[in-house]
């Protein structure tokens, strides 16, 4: 092959080549958004190097899979430019109405007036060594420091204290928010 076709060959891809390219990024960012909007949670509240290693690891499959047998310039610009678009398209979606009431209750209380809610934990992936991790790092000694303490959809803890007033407001998106109130008052801490 000479060298001003071959440089051709790497820049450049015949027309069936783009469009694999663009259905294979489309597929794919599908299966890992779903992957991810089933797991990230977890993923999120305790990153392991385990789970380190195998996200690194999917995306260099992703990559690979998305730019075919012999990957060029060309295909990976394309690649990039379909992942922008379809971002972009996702994201207008997801702030859609129809959406957002379908993924209001994102956040889950894992702690409630002292009490770890353990299958909130299990259901999450979570255990009570990550939980306490959290506490430690806002401040708390023990469980009877504790009003709240709430996973948020990307996976960060939010810890409300005893003693602290709890607007009902702060619990919009949280499952279950109303049964936190009644549970809140009834523990005696102060729900406004």
């Amino acid at each position: 092959m000479e060298p001003m076709d071959e440089l051709a060959y790497y820049l450049g891809m015949p027309a069936h080549g783009a469009l694999a390219v663009v259905v294979s990024t489309v597929v794919l960012y599908t299966a890992i958004t779903s992957l991810l909007s089933r797991a990230g949670q977890r993923l999120y509240a305790s990153p392991s190097s385990l789970d380190l290693a195998v996200v690194t690891v999917l995306g260099a499959i992703v990559g690979r899979s998305i730019l075919g047998q012999v990957p060029t310039l060309s295909g990976g610009l394309l690649a990039l430019g379909t992942l922008f678009v379809v971002e972009g398209l996702a994201g207008r979606v997801r702030r859609s109405e129809r959406m957002s009431r379908r993924r209001r209750h994102r956040a889950v209380a894992v702690m409630v007036a002292g009490h770890v809610q353990r299958h909130e934990l299990h259901r999450l992936g979570l255990d009570e060594s990550v939980l306490w991790s959290a506490l430690r790092c806002a401040g708390v000694r023990g469980p009877h420091e504790v009003s709240l303490v709430v996973v948020e959809p990307d996976g960060r803890f939010s810890v409300l204290k005893v003693g602290e007033t709890v607007h009902p407001a702060a619990l919009t998106g949280v499952r279950h928010s109303g049964e936190l109130l009644d549970q809140l008052a009834q523990s005696g801490d102060r729900a406004q």
